[in-house]
């Protein structure tokens, strides 16, 4: 019973940091949301709107949902998330904070099922999603580190979009 404590324990540990990075970088990602003026929301930076950078950073279910789970529906076609098509029309913001909760909800879920000795372990939902572009395996431990990664790559480019037009950024 002590030695599955302590298991416990060490799994624990070892989830809690990747755990807190992700859960910095989401909120600032959420902050982001809620600080962006609308003018700016709309503005292509980097070569897409600020909306869709944010829209497809928040896509984490494409990053944790496993073999034989049901994913949440998304805000936009798949093409949208992927950045092969801009629609005419961005989506408010209040749906897309609704959006991120739900897929802050799977994240969490994924996390939370993680035990360390899974982080050595293939990540086979997003290995297999990736075939599509030419991924490789994907371990579950990188994939606790591309969580808060990948936000904060695509938050980077959307902060400076504000601090170029003269106004603080969230980080």
């Amino acid at each position: 019973m002590l030695l599955k404590k302590k298991e416990i324990a060490m799994s624990q540990a070892l989830i809690a940091g990747p755990r807190t990075a992700f859960e910095h970088a989401y909120g600032l990602m959420i902050q982001f949301i809620e600080v962006c003026p609308e003018d700016i929301w709309l503005e292509s930076f980097g070569g897409w709107p600020i909306w869709q950078q944010v829209y497809h950073a928040l896509g984490l279910q494409f990053l944790t949902l496993q073999e034989g789970e049901t994913p949440e529906p998304d805000l936009c076609p798949p093409e949208v998330g992927s950045f092969k098509r801009t629609p005419d029309k961005a989506p408010a913001k209040k749906d897309v904070l609704d959006y991120a909760a739900r897929m802050k909800a799977k994240a969490d879920a994924y996390i939370n099922a993680l035990r360390g000795a899974d982080l050595s372990g293939v990540n086979q939902g997003l290995t297999n999603r990736m075939k599509d572009y030419n991924g490789g395996e994907f371990s579950h431990s990188l994939t606790l580190s591309m969580l808060s990664g990948h936000l904060l790559y695509h938050l980077g480019a959307c902060d400076a979009a504000l601090r170029q037009r003269g106004r603080k950024g969230v980080f």
